[in-house]
């Protein structure tokens, strides 16, 4: 597609603006991607160096879709990092129970110097009673209940603090939040455990460690050194033991044993997210005898986006 055709085609754009890194994409009438971009100028970039500015690293991002004059603004509608205190303007939190259309009516909007776009930030979430917050997961939350209006369960986002959404009757009940990516990272990065830390993997092992993070939930920091011990007690199979396989099954088992002690057999369990992350959630659960397939992550977040903009538009 040519550059003009771009501009005459796109409608609005969504953007999901991380901590670490910034993605855009242009959108038609019918919510089709016709272009994309990605930028490392996450918020912790932007709010580090002051020369920098949310609008202007925007216009340099999506300045090749917008329109020549100012008489049709686009409709930008972002979500994520953009909305928080340290952000671009503060869209403050929703409270659960929370509906897609209320999240999306709690969209701030920033003075702009710029006016060929009008731009939509939208909240994040928080949890009052077992405190808790969100932001981002809202919008790929709101995307997966767009898909599967009649889900009833539990939803989960691995990621460095991996969410868990109970979502029923077209509402976002209530969510827990776990720090497990990021323990692992500072353990096995950081930690007298980066030496056990090498590039093999066993499935076999990583599932025994989940089922012992069940079996002795109470037992998890003294299953963390036994990463380390087991390559300096002399025993050559202890040794041989993939220590990343160990102490990932101990942080993520920690994890779901909490999440699946309130759950009944027949409970419905979705997983948002791709790649080997997903994968190791979705054994993860499987040990416990729950089969969760992943969503694609980007595909969600652009669908939860969708549906903002269509709130936004018919508002």
């Amino acid at each position: 597609m040519s550059q003009s055709e771009l501009k005459s085609s796109a409608a609005w754009i969504a953007v999901d603006w991380g901590t670490s890194n910034v993605r855009a994409w242009a959108m038609d009438d019918r919510a089709n991607i016709l272009d994309q971009v990605s930028s490392p100028l996450g918020m912790n970039a932007i709010a580090a160096d002051a020369a920098l500015g949310f609008e202007g690293v925007l216009i340099d991002l999506i300045g090749r879709w917008l329109p020549s004059g100012s008489s049709d603004r686009m409709r930008v509608v972002i979500c994520g990092m953009a909305g928080a205190k340290q952000g671009w303007l503060e869209a403050p939190y929703c409270s659960v129970p929370v509906r897609p259309d209320e999240l999306a009516s709690g969209a701030v909007r920033p003075v702009l110097s710029d006016q060929r776009i009008d731009v939509a930030i939208l909240p994040g979430l928080k949890q009052v009673d077992d405190p808790d917050v969100m932001r981002g997961e809202e919008t790929q939350l709101v995307g997966f209940m767009a898909s599967q209006p009649e889900f009833d369960g539990w939803v989960c986002l691995p990621g460095t603090h991996s969410k868990w959404a109970r979502v029923s009757g077209g509402a976002i009940l209530g969510f827990k939040t776990y720090m497990s990516g990021e323990v692992f990272a500072l353990l096995s990065g950081q930690s007298i455990l980066r030496h056990s830390m090498d590039d093999r993997w066993d499935d076999a092992t990583f599932e025994a460690a989940i089922r012992d993070a069940s079996d002795a939930p109470t037992g998890f920091l003294h299953k963390l050194f036994t990463v380390r011990a087991s390559g300096l007690v002399g025993n050559a199979n202890a040794a041989n033991v993939p220590g990343a396989a160990v102490l990932s099954g101990a942080v993520i088992g920690s994890e779901i044993a909490d999440v699946v002690g309130a759950l009944d057999g027949n409970a419905q369990i979705a997983l948002i997210g791709d790649g080997k992350l997903a994968g190791l959630y979705r054994k993860a659960l499987a040990v416990h005898g729950f089969d969760a397939d992943a969503v694609d992550g980007q595909a969600i977040t652009i669908a939860g986006l969708a549906a903002a903009h269509q709130a936004i538009r018919n508002a």
